[in-house]
C-alpha cells in the first residue's frame, strides 16, 4: 500500500489497471489488486474440492429440510453453512475420483432436543413408506408438543421430500407413496423433531428402511 499525494483535480478513487485508489484516513492511498493464483492439481486439492462439491450438492438437495433443522448454529452462519461444517467428514473419493457419501452419517438437523422414537418400513405392494411412531415421556428438550418430520432423499436424483409426521406426544402411522420416477433402493430416510416455536432442533437420525407387510 503507498500514499499519493494528488494535484488540483482531488482524490484518486476507483479501479485504474491493476491499482486500487481510495480513502483512508484523510489519506489517499493505493494498493495493487490481488491476484488470485493457480488452483492446486495435487491429490490432496484435488481430493478436497470433489468432497466439497458432494457436500455443495448434498446441501442443494436437502435445503427443504435443512432449513428447519439447523435452528441453533453460530452468529452469521445460514443453516447450510452448519448442515456443511458438520458433514465434512462424511464423503470419501475412491478410485478414478468416484465420490462416495457414508449417508448413514449424514446429519440434515442438529440440537439439543431429544431424537424422535420413528420407525420406518415399506410396503412394495402399495408402493408407500410407513412411519410408525412411538409418544416419549415429557421432559427437558423432550417435549409433547415438538413437530417431528421424516427426510426423503433419492440419492441419485437429488430430489429432497419433507413429511410432517405428528407432534412427539402422540402415537400413530403415517404412510407416504413413492414418488413417481424415484427408485426405493436409493432412497435414504431420517428423522428429526423441531420445537413449536421452531427455534430448537434435534440431530437428525438415519433410519433404516424395513420391508412391510
Amino acid at each position: 500500500m503507498g500514499k499519493i499525494y494528488p494535484d488540483l483535480a482531488g482524490a484518486y478513487l476507483g479501479a485504474v489497471g491493476g491499482a486500487t485508489y481510495y480513502m483512508l484516513h484523510s489519506n489517499n492511498v493505493v494498493r495493487r489488486k490481488g491476484i488470485p493464483g493457480k488452483a492446486s492439481n495435487s491429490p490432496e486439492a484435488v481430493e478436497q474440492r470433489l468432497k466439497f462439491a458432494m457436500l455443495i450438492m448434498l446441501s442443494s438437495a436437502l435445503r427443504s429440510a435443512i432449513r428447519l433443522g439447523f435452528p441453533q448454529r453460530k452468529r452469521g452462519w445460514s443453516a447450510a453453512n452448519a448442515f456443511l461444517s458438520l458433514n465434512k467428514d462424511i464423503c470419501s473419493v475412491e478410485a478414478e475420483n468416484v465420490v462416495t457419501v457414508d449417508y448413514e452419517r449424514l446429519f440434515c438437523a442438529n440440537g439439543s432436543l431429544l431424537v424422535p422414537d420413528v420407525t420406518a418400513s415399506y410396503n412394495s405392494e402399495t408402493q408407500k413408506f410407513i412411519f410408525e411412531q412411538t409418544p416419549t415421556e415429557e421432559e427437558v428438550d423432550n417435549n409433547a408438543d415438538d413437530a417431528v418430520y421424516a427426510v426423503l432423499l433419492e440419492s441419485v436424483l437429488g430430489f429432497c421430500r419433507v413429511v410432517t409426521l405428528r407432534q412427539r406426544g402422540e402415537s400413530g402411522s403415517t404412510s407416504v407413496p413413492l414418488p413417481q420416477k424415484w427408485n426405493k433402493e436409493n432412497v435414504k430416510i431420517y428423522t428429526f423433531a423441531v420445537s413449536a416455536d421452531k427455534k430448537k432442533a434435534s440431530k437428525s437420525q438415519y433410519l433404516t428402511l424395513e420391508e412391510g407387510a
